[in-house]
């Protein structure tokens, strides 16, 4: 039957070929497909090939934030809670609001700062007016001396009102201060954020009271590039150097890579691990990548050698051992086992059965392994 719809020949094991033994009834080794036959028309073959590869140091990781992306926010002053603006997970951009806080201390700084900065104005305007009548003559000394002396007490005073202010804000917020108008109090104020980032940590409440000496109540992090913190075992330092490439690889997203470059290789070896601590900077534009995540790190060591690979498409398993279909002329197809090695991009290292050279099944190849199949059957009957 098989003969008449496919149009095949199965030969006999050749005196000329080793026999193929793979199971207790070894499959045909040869098969011979006859040039009219459409199977032969739709097998798709493909050269083994020998090709360089880049030997890799393998090691556990975690992700971890790029320590210049993270921000921990809290007031330097004693302050209450009065409006939370930002929520968690929101994207923030540097100086934008987190939390509305209110300080006494920091309302009567500004009231002071406000206040010794228009008695400073007025005494400068009445020394610049005592100057001019004293030029022409119009005044005394004594009152030009007067005027100088509360000037002078005036600029230290509001001098002072501002040093001490910006212990308190930042000086382009003192610049821009004036007397309330739109009825927010002077006490008010805003924690903001000093980097673009997501806003990951808000242990806050309405109510609240916040200062310095507590663990900063608000983080934020950008996320668009992290650490991958990997352990790379001592007698692999060698084969490894800052700049190399790296392939990190996560539970989450399965067999999906993600492509970072080592930045900084630790100096110190971990005594119980014997392990060093290798960072790898790894872009993370969409924010798959998340603190604490643990990785699995494959960097390009050094040294490189020579493989023959063939197409992943062109393995087979017949009776639980891989094989491929080796073109061998004139339409025939010998049944090779093969031991492989590494797979990667659609390709596998061919450590024993084939050479640079063969042409092998890519596609197509299961019509030939359903007559070894049927050929295995038809001999047991």
């Amino acid at each position: 039957m098989v003969r008449t719809l496919c149009c095949l020949i199965l030969l006999a094991a050749s005196p000329l070929l080793a026999s193929v033994s793979v199971a207790a009834q070894p499959p045909p080794q040869f098969i011979h497909v006859k040039s009219s036959s459409k199977v032969l028309r739709d097998l798709v073959l493909a050269p083994v090939i020998r090709k360089p590869v880049t030997a890799r140091v393998t090691a556990t990781a975690i992700v971890e934030p790029d320590a210049a992306a993270v921000a921990q926010i809290t007031s330097q002053i004693p302050a209450r809670v009065v409006r939370l603006v930002a929520e968690l997970g929101q994207a923030v951009r540097p100086g934008e609001p987190l939390v509305i806080l209110s300080s006494i201390e920091l309302g009567q700084a500004k009231t002071e700062y406000l206040k010794a900065r228009s008695l400073e104005a007025i005494t400068n305007q009445h020394l610049q007016r005592e100057e001019a009548l004293f030029a022409k003559k119009i005044t005394p000394m004594k009152d030009l001396l007067e005027a100088r002396a509360q000037h002078d007490t005036a600029l230290a005073e509001y001098q002072t009102a501002r040093e001490r202010l910006r212990l308190l804000i930042p000086a382009s917020q003192i610049n821009h201060l004036q007397w309330s108008r739109n009825g927010e109090p002077l006490s008010d104020f805003a924690l903001t954020s000093p980097i673009a980032g997501t806003l990951v940590k808000r242990d806050l409440s309405i109510g609240a009271m916040i200062d310095r000496d507590r663990p900063p109540p608000l983080e934020v992090i950008n996320l668009e590039r992290v650490w991958v913190i990997a352990n790379v075992f001592e007698h692999d330092l060698g084969r490894i150097k800052t700049g190399d490439q790296a392939d990190v690889t996560v539970v989450a997203y399965g067999d999906r890579v993600f492509s970072g470059q080592i930045t900084y290789i630790g100096d110190e070896v971990d005594r119980t691990t014997r392990a060093v601590r290798t960072r790898i900077e790894v872009p993370n534009p969409e924010h798959l990548l998340k603190p604490g995540m643990f990785a699995k790190a494959a960097i390009a060591a050094r040294n490189s050698r020579e493989v023959v690979v063939a197409p992943e498409s062109a393995i087979y398993r017949v009776n639980g051992h891989p094989v491929v279909f080796r073109a061998a002329g004139n339409d025939g197809f010998e049944v090779r086992p093969v031991e492989l090695g590494r797979r990667g991009n659609g390709e596998v290292e061919i450590v024993a059965g084939l050479e640079a050279g063969d042409r092998v099944v890519a596609k197509g190849g299961l019509e030939l392994k359903s007559l070894i199949s049927n050929s295995a059957a038809n001999q047991e009957r």
